[in-house]
């Protein structure tokens, strides 16, 4: 995709206003800034920029809920399992927040549900916690097993990152 002079300029106008929190990507993730997400995707933004104990943009997208930008950054070629200080994944991050969609995304492209954080706690332990929606747990326990795929997320053809 080309962009216009007036793109180049949105582009630049949102990230410097995103830009006095922290790194444009991050901060528009937690957010929920699908917009955003989408042109600084486009414009071929750091994917893997770090933001606080090193979580990446698909952490905060897939902590807050945020279903429709996890989808786009998956798409846009993220890494699926990085982990951050604490190890934990974006798929780990999910399960802590209670947030169901986005969990289910990650899983359905291939998130390793056995990558452990520092504490030694992995998703599915997580997952049985007290106060864990049922739902998440239910979809959690699944574990290996095949989730409807949404290979349609990576637009290039190119295999999901890990």
């Amino acid at each position: 995709m080309e962009f216009s002079a007036s793109d180049w300029v949105t582009v630049a106008l949102t990230e410097a206003t995103l830009s006095h929190e922290g790194p444009p990507l991050f901060v528009a993730a937690q957010r929920g800034c699908i917009a955003a997400i989408k042109v600084m995707c486009e414009a071929g933004s750091n994917l893997e920029v770090l933001g606080p104990k090193h979580q990446r943009p698909l952490h905060v997208a897939a902590a807050e809920g945020h279903a429709g930008i996890v989808a786009i950054l998956l798409g846009a070629g993220a890494l699926i399992d990085v982990q951050d200080d604490d190890g934990n994944t974006p798929l780990i991050s999910a399960v802590l927040n209670g947030q169901a969609a986005t969990a289910e995304i990650l899983l359905a492209v291939g998130a390793d549900i056995t990558l452990t954080r520092l504490d030694g706690m992995t998703a599915r332990h997580i997952a049985q916690l007290p106060g864990t929606p049922a739902g998440l747990r239910e979809l959690i326990s699944l574990g290996d097993e095949e989730i409807v795929g949404l290979e349609e997320l990576n637009f290039s053809g190119e295999p999901l990152k890990r």
